[in-house]
């Protein structure tokens, strides 16, 4: 039934132009709401993101290979770049899904070489600008300028994939991560951890939060820049100060549980941080549990963190979460089935955390979840599985990575074959899993 669903699916994705004209068609208002999100050079919405489920495939299947190509042609081809890019817009999004698509030395050689040093400009620019202020001591982090889907972090991870060419940048990220821990002072006289933002955590909710806020969430908070400066420091690359980076944030996130010690808030407001840096455990409870904000994402990144730096408690603290995140008889009721904020992010943060060091007691919820992810799909819908938005009562119809069915599909066969080959850049890399 699983193999069957993620076949099913690929063959209603094959066809690049018919995807794309279907939903610039919107001939439903589910997919007219589609409509407005997709860009081709989406890793959430578009080709790339199409793509990278394709390129997946391809490990196994070799005939997926020239589909895969057919959604990165899409994705180049008359395509304008977004006003801003980063790991899930632009180029960066693309290269991302190209290097995942390579089967065999050398292929899309040419195309990497061009997008990975797109990429590294980006995240020279992104340092760049921040620098004086960091360089100044000046609280104020753009949470768009370090986090996983539009800064550094992300643009990070993908140049820790590129390699020896691209260290210089990626070494001067990772040194920018390390200078976002060092204490700052704010306007109003607080010395606190430099990752504090005034950002407003919602486009829509422009007022932001009185007195700013630390973000707790891994796909726009503090959890990314741990995430990646754990996993360069697995795989050797290292610059002054990381260690002690990695170990500033995974305390921090330590000291800032729920008081029942299972999860995490989304954001940690300055008056809690000020009962948290008192030494108090601040009334912070878990606002959403998934891979974008809550308890799964955040401790996947202190178990990275855990296994970077040999730190056994703190990796039986993130399992221990987890396990608590999926309840007594049962897991959380995701009204969402997709890897951002709902069910299948969920089963593959459980996937990968049971297959590391103690974290067997997770192993007997997978079944669950995916017996869940199988059953949530519908053949009516245009791309089975159909997404929810967060405090919507109806359902969108997107067919890509983040939000979207390719990302279900993919969820779904990791978590049933988690030894099918995926080539050397994991998909679960864009979510800073891996």
């Amino acid at each position: 039934m699983t193999e069957n669903l993620v076949v099913e699916l690929a063959e209603r994705l094959a066809d690049p132009a018919a995807l794309a004209a279907r939903v610039a068609a919107a001939e439903t208002p589910e997919l007219a709401r589609t409509r407005s999100l997709w860009h081709a050079q989406s890793l959430a919405d578009g080709h790339a993101g199409v793509g990278l489920l394709f390129a997946t495939l391809a490990h196994g299947e070799p005939g997926y290979a020239k589909v895969a190509h057919a959604h990165l042609s899409a994705a180049v081809t008359g395509a304008r770049r977004p006003l801003r890019e980063g790991l899930y817009a632009g180029l960066p999004a693309v290269a991302f899904a190209a290097r995942t698509a390579v089967t065999r030395p050398g292929e899309y050689g040419g195309l990497l070489s061009q997008l990975d040093s797109q990429t590294a400009l980006l995240a020279r620019r992104l340092v760049e600008e921040d620098a004086p202020r960091v360089a100044a001591g000046t609280a104020g982090a753009s949470m768009a300028g370090y986090d996983v889907v539009a800064g550094l972090s992300g643009l990070g991870r993908l140049l820790l994939a590129a390699g020896p060419e691209h260290r210089g940048t990626t070494e001067l990220v990772l040194a920018h991560l390390v200078a976002l821990t060092r204490p700052v002072t704010t306007p109003d006289g607080r010395r606190v951890p430099g990752w504090w933002t005034a950002d407003p955590i919602l486009y829509s909710e422009p007022a932001g939060i009185p007195g700013g806020h630390f973000n707790v969430g891994l796909a726009h908070g503090i959890p990314g820049p741990l995430a990646l400066l754990s996993l360069a420091h697995r795989a050797g690359v290292r610059v002054p100060g990381q260690e002690q980076a990695i170990r500033t944030i995974a305390e921090w996130l330590l000291a800032r549980r729920s008081p029942d010690g299972a999860g995490w808030p989304n954001v940690v407001p300055m008056e809690a941080e000020s009962t948290a840096a008192a030494g108090g455990r601040p009334e912070l409870a878990e606002a959403r549990t998934g891979w974008c904000y809550g308890t799964p994402g955040v401790a996947r990144a202190l178990q990275l963190a855990a296994l970077a730096l040999k730190e056994p408690e703190w990796n039986r603290e993130a399992i221990g979460a987890v396990a608590a995140a999926c309840r007594p008889g049962g897991v959380p009721a995701f009204g969402d089935p997709t890897l951002c904020h709902g069910l299948a992010g969920f089963a593959t943060i459980v996937s990968l955390m049971a297959r590391e060091p103690g974290g067997a007691e997770l192993t007997v919820h997978v079944a669950e979840l995916t017996d869940r992810l199988v059953s949530v799909a519908d053949p009516a819908h245009p791309f089975l599985w159909a997404a929810v938005e967060p405090g919507d009562s109806g359902v969108v119809h997107r067919p890509g990575f983040l939000d979207g069915a390719a990302g279900a599909a993919l969820a779904l066969r990791f978590a049933t074959t988690p030894d099918a080959p995926s080539g050397e850049l994991p998909w679960q890399a864009a979510l800073l899993l891996c």
